[in-house]
């Protein structure tokens, strides 16, 4: 059996190669910092070079101009997970019309999109419609300590495909999807929003129009958790429907008074959970009249709290 050890060349070629000059065939998971993506990109290595690369972690790009190494991404045609973080990328995916069409392929292929401490990113990408055909295929999308973020995605976005979204610590962050995107949830089987203080509703209206029903046919877990602005998960009048949701928590959401404002079906959903711990629950016949009467306790609890204040 071979001893396998990753080694560099030249910073000129940056190839990986094993002991022996053997060239790695199976490599499918690969870390590169800023200083070794600028080596790659200069390489002389064959096109095919990383053929089964699977996991790409991109970390420590710093710097005013910094950017997301994206003509990185052709090297690695099968490439299923991005995963990128302790960077300042203002945006993570350019939207000039000449590298779309260059890379449209090649994120067509990703299906799993990890973001953590991007402090500097305002948005993953402006509204490009190559780009955004070219992410519908992502199926799990984690967004997390990325303060700067003022919305998750473009307001046409559709996400067919996605089964899992996670989003946590993103402070200026103030609504999550528009109606049309949400729309397109159709896959989403998990959603979990924690830590997002200036979030006040989860599906935002894109302006005047016809209020259809929106429909989250596989979504069965909802987790709402530390978010102190969130007053409903839509205040619009759009109906709502979840056959298949049999698990919300509403975690210290102090201003939350109702989930939505129009007709609301969860035919499988029979508690609202206040923690993750909680095994009992909460239910008032719906789920709109629990979140009301969860509402109501709150605002009790801090009146009597208020009032053994002033009396101390």
């Amino acid at each position: 059996m071979h001893s396998y050890k990753l080694v560099k060349k030249t910073s000129s070629q940056a190839c990986f190669l094993l002991i022996g000059f053997q060239i790695i065939p199976n490599l499918e998971d690969l870390y590169l910092e800023s200083k070794d993506a600028s080596a790659l990109l200069k390489s002389l290595c064959p096109q095919d070079f990383y053929y089964k690369l699977k996991v790409l972690n991109l970390y420590c790009f710093h710097g005013a101009h910094a950017t997301f190494p994206i003509d990185l991404l052709p090297r690695f045609p099968k490439l299923e997970k991005l995963i990128a973080g302790c960077s300042e990328f203002k945006e993570l995916l350019p939207s000039r019309l000449d590298v779309m069409e260059k890379h449209a392929r090649v994120l067509s292929s990703i299906r799993h999109l990890e973001l953590d401490s991007l402090r500097c990113l305002e948005h993953l990408w402006k509204s490009n419609s190559q780009l955004d055909q070219a992410l519908q295929t992502l199926e799990t999308l984690r967004v997390q300590d990325c303060g700067s973020l003022i919305y998750l995605a473009p307001s046409r976005v559709s996400f067919q495909n996605l089964t899992s979204l996670y989003v946590r610590d993103c402070k200026r962050l103030v609504k999550l999807v528009t109606s049309t995107t949400a729309k397109s949830l159709a896959q989403l089987t998990r959603m979990s929003i924690k830590d997002c203080g200036m979030v006040t509703e989860i599906v935002a209206n894109e302006g005047e129009g016809i209020k259809d029903e929106i429909v989250f046919s596989k979504l069965e877990i909802l987790e709402l958790h530390l978010l102190p602005s969130l007053t409903s998960f839509c205040s619009e009048k759009h109906s709502f429907d979840f056959p298949s949701l049999v698990e919300v928590t509403v975690e210290q959401c102090p201003e939350m008074k109702f989930f939505s404002n129009e007709a609301l079906s969860t035919p499988k959903l029979r508690r609202v959970k206040l923690t993750e711990e909680d095994k009992k629950g909460s239910w008032v016949g719906n789920l709109n009249t629990t979140i009301q009467q969860l509402s109501a306790q709150t605002v009790s609890t801090d009146q009597s709290f208020q009032f053994l204040q002033t009396m101390k």
